[in-house]
């Protein structure tokens, strides 16, 4: 019996720092993708002046996700309402996502709007 506790003990701990070892990656913690030439693009000046681009676009966005939310949480919400809401917060992802790709950020996919947004790197 004291055998089994020992060795189970012992695989518990060769596990969690197997864990550890996994969780943290080849080149750092989390991981690292290497993305190669085109990772100049998302650190130029357009992808500095972004957030500050659309930040008013963004505010407007949240309360309409909360509104949204809101409504939805009511017993019998109003089927008017929400569609109203739900066309205002896609003219609201349309908006900033054209605003996206005049300011030179990739469309979606691969990298879509910046590093790891792609699911491309693990």
């Amino acid at each position: 019996m004291r055998k089994l506790v020992i060795t189970l003990a012992v695989v518990a701990v060769v596990g969690l720092v197997a864990s550890q070892a996994l969780a943290w990656g080849p080149w750092g913690q989390g991981g690292w993708c290497p993305m190669g030439s085109h990772y100049g693009a998302y650190t130029g000046g357009a992808y500095q002046n972004f957030p500050n681009d659309t930040a008013q676009l963004r505010q407007e966005l949240a309360a309409k996700h909360g509104e949204y939310n809101a409504l939805m949480a009511q017993p019998n919400p109003d089927p008017k309402r929400t569609a109203q809401v739900s066309q205002e917060i896609a003219r609201l992802q349309e908006q900033i996502q054209s605003k996206a790709q005049s300011s030179g950020m990739a469309a979606p996919g691969p990298y879509a709007y910046g590093p790891h947004r792609g699911g491309m790197c693990w």
